[in-house]
């Protein structure tokens, strides 16, 4: 009786190993911000220091933000910064004319990496990061606002 026992308790805890097998325990946070706000270092460096995957979801500036954050499921978001808010992120903006007539806005920094004909100053763009209510992971989310607005 006491062999039934035992095995009964090895079979137990080899089918509670196996139920962890395969599942990814590894926390994740949904970021959704324009482009150039989030580079591949940052997103490294938080997630060696806080075991929290980075998931970047890029969106266009004229495009409306509820209803992407909601598509792609988003846990913190970027958002433009309302009167009275402190801006988490400040970028200068260059309005860019390209060889083939194209116009672009993108900030200054990366204005270089482009060939454009003209260059003019486009005023800036402010960012404040925030949780969306939402979100799945806000433990994640408070830790990221937290780290980008320490930078």
């Amino acid at each position: 009786m006491t062999s039934m026992s035992m095995g009964a308790l090895l079979a137990a805890t080899l089918l509670a190993a196996m139920a962890g097998c395969g599942s990814d325990e590894r926390r994740e946070v949904r970021l959704l911000a324009p482009a150039g706000i989030v580079s591949d270092a940052d997103s490294a460096r938080f997630e060696r220091e806080t075991d929290c995957r980075v998931d970047l979801r890029v969106y266009d500036p004229n495009e409306d933000l509820g209803p992407i954050a909601k598509r792609r499921d988003s846990d913190a978001i970027a958002v433009p910064t309302r009167d009275g808010e402190t801006a988490h992120v400040t970028d200068e903006m260059a309005r860019l004319i390209l060889k083939d007539g194209v116009v672009v806005t993108i900030p200054t920094r990366l204005a270089a990496a482009l060939d454009p004909v003209e260059t003019q100053p486009a005023g800036q763009r402010r960012l404040t990061w925030t949780i969306r209510e939402e979100g799945h992971n806000d433990d994640c989310a408070r830790h990221w606002i937290a780290y980008a607005t320490s930078q």
